[in-house]
């Protein structure tokens, strides 16, 4: 078994459980065990909160309490990190518990996290795959709206600030140089903060910054998580500084389906980049197998100045500008009447700009309807099957019967379960990874002594199996690598690993991701 370092919420280095020191007791509270990880920002250790007798993150921020203004402002941006992250409860932000001074050092006291950071396990098992690498794009996507939704900004968006929970999804976390959007910035006048190669290219010229600034750094992780480098990352810091801000993104084959999503999200311009909800109906499709991630319009649409009069009493734009309308909001109307003069202009005009507009406008409903309708629902329509409704599904290995969203079964209905990608074992310590078929006879007969545990006696530990819940007339089947059946009454359709949840299933590890279509009976 490899030795499981648990990041320091995203520090670039991790230290093995060797690297001890005495145990050390701080605010009265939190006892320091071994050190996890050692960042720029500061070290974080292993504790044990002795009040709520939990295990947690203590992060030792390299800051004293007192000082000259310089570290004054870092305790400043580091109360800031920890008030950030503590008000965005999210399952893929990590959880900040408490904010203490001791030995002359401020500590952020935060979630445990028992699994490596993203950069870690690409160390060591290689890229991930499309499907797999979209799932956890979605997830991160999550976390990051949750964040802006909270004000903030995170800055530093990495596959070292990613962590992998035991069940294999994924943290966003070190918060470190997270800014508040609260019009105070504390770095100090040219002073860059952040990885270069994940750094926005307004954030490198100087530019203004937001959301989409960190839409960008998912990009860039995803493009490296997936191709296996990073797509601007050149010798020596100001090559991947002029790459960033002005060359085209170096983008692996590996990448597959992925591509579009990707280029979409690395576009130099932020008003260029796909909303949130776009960019995230193009994940739910890479991640269920779709071979193309469909339309990624930027989260503007430029709507020309319209050269009739009556569309002059329309336009959102002045001079001969035209004006930018979020994607999927309605164009403003004005409320006045164009003028006479305008009208005696407007009447020698062609009707060919009269089209342009509204062939515009037209464009940005329809896209409006088509991404508020998959946002909503969750569903992805196939147009050569109306009738079949189909979704991705990540199971995860350690968390029993897991029910899938967004696809209701009835009577009658064609339910078919697709294996896309993934990996995932019954025991993390001694048995191998393995896929939906579960282990082969000579490798399951390794774990003869826990038989109690599965669920399906006859299957080996690891196979995927699902089963229709609410239907008493529905047995556990065996998916393996694609499961087809007709209901025979209504219920959820659930999926889980050939391991009981609970005791038996705390030591597995990994996911698998699936696509379910449910065909609905006429």
């Amino acid at each position: 078994m490899r030795e499981r370092v648990i990041p320091g919420n995203g520090e670039d280095q991790a230290a093995t459980r060797s690297e001890r020191r005495p145990e050390r007791l701080i605010a009265g509270r939190y006892l320091l065990h071994d050190m996890l990880g050692r960042g720029g920002m500061g070290t974080v250790w292993r504790a044990h909160d002795q009040l709520l007798d939990r295990p947690v993150a203590a992060k030792e921020l390299h800051i004293l309490t007192h000082g000259d203004d310089e570290h004054r402002v870092r305790m400043r941006r580091a109360v800031r990190e920890a008030r950030a992250v503590a008000r965005v409860p999210h399952p893929h932000v990590v959880g900040v518990h408490d904010l203490v001074e001791s030995e002359d050092r401020l500590w952020i006291v935060m979630e445990l996290v028992d699994g490596p950071s993203l950069a870690q396990y690409l160390a060591e098992t290689g890229p991930l795959t499309p499907q797999h690498t979209a799932a956890l794009g979605q997830q991160l996507l999550d976390a990051l709206e949750a964040v802006h939704a909270a004000g903030a900004l995170h800055r530093d968006v990495k596959p070292a600030n990613v962590l992998l929970r035991r069940d294999g999804s994924a943290v966003l976390t070190d918060f470190g140089i997270a800014a508040l959007d609260d019009g105070e910035f504390l770095t100090t006048t040219g002073e860059m903060v952040g990885s270069l190669d994940f750094m926005a290219p307004e954030r490198v010229t100087g530019s203004r910054t937001g959301p989409a600034s960190d839409l960008w750094s998912l990009g860039a992780t995803l493009a490296t998580v997936c191709g296996g480098h990073s797509p601007f990352r050149r010798p020596g810091g100001p090559a991947t500084l002029h790459a960033v801000a002005y060359e085209e993104p170096v983008l692996s084959d590996r990448l597959g389906p992925l591509r579009p999503v990707v280029e979409a999200l690395l576009r130099k311009s932020p008003g260029d980049r796909p909303s949130a909800a776009g960019a995230r109906s193009a994940l739910r499709r890479v991640a269920a197998g779709e071979a193309d991630a469909g339309p990624l319009p930027s989260a503007t649409v430029r709507v020309p100045r319209p050269s009739s009069p009556l569309a002059d009493a329309d336009t959102v734009s002045s001079g001969d500008r035209a004006g930018l309308v979020p994607a999927g909001e309605t164009v403003p109307t004005a409320r006045h009447t164009a003028s006479p003069e305008a009208a005696r202009r407007g009447a020698s005009r062609s009707s060919g700009a009269k089209r342009l507009w509204a062939a515009a406008a037209g464009t940005a409903v329809s896209a409006a309807a088509v991404a508020a309708g998959l946002f909503l629902t969750g569903v992805l329509p196939l147009e050569s099957a109306p009738k079949t409704t189909t979704v991705a599904q990540v199971v995860q290995s350690a968390t029993g019967w897991q029910p899938v969203t967004g696809a209701a079964v009835e009577r009658g209905d064609r339910v078919t379960v697709r294996f896309v990608s993934g990996e995932w074992t019954a025991d993390h310590r001694n048995m191998p990874l393995t896929g939906p078929a579960g282990y082969d006879a000579d490798t399951d007969a390794l774990l003869a002594g826990a038989q109690d545990c599965k669920v399906d006696p006859e299957a080996p530990f690891g196979t995927l199996l699902a089963v229709l819940a609410g239907d008493e007339d529905s047995p556990v089947r065996t998916v393996g690598k694609k499961l087809t059946f007709t209901a025979t009454g209504n219920g959820t359709l659930q999926l889980g690993m050939n391991d009981t949840a609970g005791l038996c299933s705390e030591d597995n590890r990994g996911t698998l991701t699936v696509k379910v279509s449910v065909t609905h009976g006429s």
